[in-house]
């Protein structure tokens, strides 16, 4: 039934993310355009929530006609579930853009959750690293409220959602394997993962292009690597710094076990040597003090080794924790090096300088030529000034070039 609601009475889906997915402005000036030509078209679905009117999707035409200054706008008012509004949110998305799926992908998850939507049980055969349990997206952890009794696959989440995101053999396309990867970084808060890895620009300019499922794919899988090799190097140096307080430990007992063997002896020494005393036994005596002198001046001796010994105990222990403190700065500051290494490696890459000599020799017009001449300059313009000065304000860079100027 097509009922005519104002726009302050309509609500967005319940599952519409506009922090993941912004409202797109430039559609909506398109759409703007459209509406002052052709007026306002019919197509919007929703269902009635209270005094509200909740839109399935067309979140860009709503948008449109408040700007176009409509009070109200026809909708197709039907009896719709939540499952109801998230498919048919999502079945809009026409072209598969990485950003649209993370929304309806953090969507389904959720209400999967919840139990306001049903996936399909995965294969037996799914190997369990390969195995979510919403609400969660980490694979193989099962939720602590619904513990394991949500699991699903990429797979079985794309089939859910259906269209756009499901390839012809009914696996997953690459945004949901990406949109799921990303959602997995976030809830674990992992470092080194941008959450704005969606908005990184291609290239050494701003070109506002998103990057590509794939290489979001490639990312998550290299934090991924990452994070096993750093924990493989933490776990290595906790236990050489085990294995190193143990050997202290032991050298310590060992110690204190001979120290307390010698007292014992000493006391047993001069015990003889008092009996001795008392029987006049000059000789005995003697040599009983004799032995309490050597035992006395042995025992310093080995007192001296062990205090050396736990010396350089304690030094190879403290130079093991550095160095795994050392590590962990290594590993911690590893994602900003390669994103150093990645911006670089852009900024001499010489390709284009191969691209420029071949066009050189082209006939170009005087136009073509002064347009990739003004080009250039441009960018060079940019790269000395703008893109320069983002590192000459770091300190410690501007002291350095201030005594370089000296110089």
């Amino acid at each position: 039934m097509t009922k005519m609601i104002l726009l302050s009475d309509i609500r967005d889906n319940l599952h519409r993310d506009k922090k993941r997915n912004p409202i797109d402005t430039d559609k909506v000036k398109s759409l703007v355009e459209s509406i002052g030509t052709t007026g306002f078209w019919k197509g919007i679905y929703g269902r009635v929530v209270g005094e509200h009117v909740e839109i399935a999707f067309g979140h860009n035409r709503v948008d449109a006609a408040r700007a176009a200054g409509l009070k109200s706008i026809p909708v197709e008012i039907e009896k719709l579930t939540d499952s109801d509004m998230l498919m048919r949110m999502t079945r809009e998305n026409l072209r598969g853009e990485l950003v649209v799926a993370l929304e309806a992908v953090s969507a389904a998850v959720k209400a999967f959750g919840i139990g306001t939507v049903e996936f399909a049980q995965p294969n037996p055969k799914t190997r369990k690293d390969a195995i979510r349990y919403a609400p969660s997206t980490v694979p193989g952890k099962p939720s602590e409220a619904s513990g394991a009794s949500h699991p699903y696959t990429a797979d079985t989440l794309a089939r859910t959602l259906g269209g756009v995101y499901v390839k012809p053999d009914g696996h997953a396309q690459n945004t949901v394997e990406a949109a799921l990867g990303i959602l997995e970084m976030e809830e674990r808060k992992v470092k080194g993962f941008s959450a704005e890895i969606l908005h990184v620009k291609s290239g050494a300019g701003p070109d506002g292009k998103y990057v590509g499922s794939k290489r979001v794919i490639q990312i998550v899988s290299e934090v991924k690597q990452r994070e096993v090799k750093a924990q493989e190097r933490a776990e290595k140096s906790a236990e050489e710094i085990r294995l190193a307080d143990e050997a202290k430990r032991k050298a310590q007992q060992e110690t204190k076990e001979r120290e307390a063997k010698e007292q014992k002896e000493h006391d047993e020494l001069l015990r003889k040597q008092v009996e001795a005393l008392a029987e006049e036994n000059d000789k005995a005596a003697k040599r009983i003090q004799k032995e309490i002198k050597d035992k006395a001046v042995a025992a310093e001796a080995k007192a001296e080794a062990d205090k050396a010994k736990l010396k350089a105990l304690d030094a190879t222990l403290e130079a093991k924790k550095e160095a795994a403190q050392e590590q962990r700065k290594v590993d911690e500051y590893l994602p900003i090096r390669k994103e150093t290494d990645r911006i670089i490696h852009i900024l001499e890459r010489r390709d284009l300088e191969e691209d420029l000599k071949a066009l050189s020799r082209r006939p170009l017009s005087l136009m073509d030529r002064e347009r990739v001449w003004q080009s250039i300059d441009n960018l060079s313009a940019w790269l000395s000034s703008w893109a320069a000065a983002q590192f000459i304000r770091t300190p410690q860079l501007s002291k350095t070039k201030q005594r370089g100027g000296r110089k």
